[in-house]
Order: structure tokens, then sequence, then C-alpha cells
């Protein structure tokens, strides 16, 4: 991988943990909004879990395969957002969030 998109990779990675860390942090200190904060980790749990293809091809990556990949993760996010909104279930607004959250930021790539 050339050090242009390790850097993109890494970036992208660390925005996913000081988002995870700070759902993290709030569940700790509002403790009203715990299971709200605990359906944001979800689904920065999910996006990373999806992402597991990226730390696999770290060697081979080139931009368009990175750009493949987050296509993927991308449609498969806007798949899991409608999934969330149909259901609406016990913290389904917390993982919509972070969902929102990560297709927004692969949007503006």
């Amino acid at each position: 991988m050339n050090p242009s998109l390790q850097r993109a990779v890494t970036s992208f990675y660390n925005l996913i943990y000081e988002a995870q860390t700070f759902a993290t942090a709030m569940a700790r200190i509002d403790t009203a909004e715990q299971e709200h904060y605990a359906g944001r980790i979800e689904g920065l749990n999910w996006v990373l879990d999806r992402c597991q293809e990226l730390e696999e091809m770290d060697a081979n990556l080139t931009p368009s395969s990175l750009q493949r990949i987050l296509g993927e993760v991308k449609s498969d996010l806007e798949h899991e957002l409608s999934v969330q909104r149909r259901e609406k279930g016990r913290r389904a607004d917390g993982r919509e969030e972070a969902l929102n959250f990560v297709a927004d930021y692969l949007s503006s790539l």
C-alpha cells in the first residue's frame, strides 16, 4: 500500500475509534442515554467488521480496490440504514446515528 493510501485508511480507522471512545465516555456520563450510546457503539463496530477487508488487503491495496471496498461499505451502510429505519428497534436510533456519521464521511471522499 502506498503511503497516501495508508494515511487515508489510518485516518478512517482513527475517525471510527475516536467516535467509539466518545460514545463509550458519554455512555458512562449520561446514564439516561446509555442505551442510545450503546447503539452508537454497536453501529461503529458493525462498520469496523465490514471494513475488515481493508486490513486483509493491506499490502495489495490500490486506489481502485480502496474505492471498490468503500463503495461496497457505503452500499451496505445504506441497506443497513434502511433496515434500521423500518425496524426502529430498541437501539435503532444510536445505530442509525453512527451509520449516518460514517456514510456522510464516505460521501465526502
